[in-house]
């Protein structure tokens, strides 16, 4: 299963948003490079991550692609995990609780009831993940008087730090025995060094990361790959059957008192339900499962008595089905004798 913290992180690195459907939007917001005073840290450019509730449909459905993309499983598979995401994020902040997700956010609730991301420390840019925040040592400025004692020059630094460009101005108050020119000296070389540590922390970055900013480059103003494909030759190629868990196990499993799933789970079976509508039977013992129509007959063709279960764009091919889980699980156990290499996988709808 497609470690859900980990992709929202890799999308926002470099996406603006993505939407969870069921939930609402990720939104990213740029934050410039900060100086902190106090502790002489320079911070690099950010992003802070804020959650978007009324924006909850995505007619794109870029977020299943994204899983596609990372793990072979089909789109329902991927919808199954988001839909499943969604579900346990509410049940925890039904209860009181907060859902973390790496180097993004806490999801939680306010005290109005409203669902919102608490914003975390992170460093969710491309141009410069991984950089860690700068220390600069504050220049302390010396005088030598006629008798020999060194005095400290007190010196205010305010540097306001940009994208593209760093600006320091600096206040001073000096004493007259300390000549102006090796003041002008100390207040440049200081200017050159907030301006010169940036830079050579990219240059060492890149150094380090070429192969990964390289190949992200390349990928962003090459051609992106198509989602869906059109056939247009008259015999279409036989699609690659979903492996033999069509549903998988989306979370921790719950503790269930029911004798019929726990009939299911002692046989091996996974009991996350598929809703396909309450006129359908409870249980199918799937053997394939196309987006086309012609692909599955083709699969009918080849397991003499199986039959066509359709449910939206998913043509399923099933060999057996029942309202009860004893009854379908000997019907599995009947096929597995007469056919030991056929992949057989139960389908539970949860009508």
């Amino acid at each position: 299963m497609t470690n859900l913290n980990e992709l929202f992180k890799d999308i926002l690195l470099t996406q603006e948003s993505i939407i969870i459907p069921g939930l609402g939007t990720l939104e990213t917001q740029y934050q410039p490079a900060q100086l902190d005073e106090k502790t002489g840290t320079i911070y690099p450019p950010s992003k802070i991550v804020k959650l978007d509730t009324g924006k909850t449909t995505d007619k794109d459905n870029m977020l299943e692609t994204y899983i596609m993309q990372n793990q072979p499983v089909n789109q329902t598979t991927a919808r199954l995990q988001i839909e499943q995401f969604v579900k346990d994020t509410k049940e925890k902040l039904d209860k009181g609780e907060s859902v973390t997700i790496d180097e993004v956010g806490i999801i939680a609730r306010d005290e109005s009831g409203a669902t919102i991301i608490k914003a975390v420390p992170n460093n969710l840019m491309i141009d410069n993940y991984g950089m860690d925040p700068v220390e600069v040592e504050a220049a302390k400025a010396q005088a030598r008087t006629s008798k020999g004692k060194v005095q400290a020059t007190k010196r205010t630094i305010t540097t306001t730090t940009t994208v593209s460009s760093v600006k320091t101005s600096v206040h001073e108050t000096k004493p007259d025995s300390e000549p102006k020119e090796t003041e002008k000296k100390k207040s440049g070389v200081l200017k050159w060094l907030l301006i010169l540590l940036p830079i050579a922390a990219l240059i060492t970055l890149y150094i380090l990361y070429m192969d990964p900013v390289n190949k992200w480059v390349a990928g962003l103003f090459g051609s992106k790959p198509k989602v869906e494909t059109t056939q247009t030759t008259p015999e279409p190629t036989q699609e690659i059957t979903t492996p033999a868990t069509t549903v998988p196990d989306l979370g921790e499993t719950e503790v269930v008192d029911d004798p019929e799933t726990k009939t299911l789970l002692d046989a091996g079976f996974s009991t996350t339900p598929l809703n396909i509508g309450s006129n359908f039977k409870k249980y199918y013992l799937i053997a394939g499962s196309f987006t086309t129509i012609k692909n599955a007959q083709k699969r009918q063709r080849e397991l003499p008595g199986s039959k066509i279960l359709t449910v939206g764009d998913q043509h399923r091919v099933y060999v057996g089905s029942s309202d009860k889980a004893d009854d379908i699980i000997a019907q599995y156990n009947n096929i597995k004798k007469k056919q030991p290499g056929l992949e057989v996988w139960l389908l539970k709808n949860a009508k």
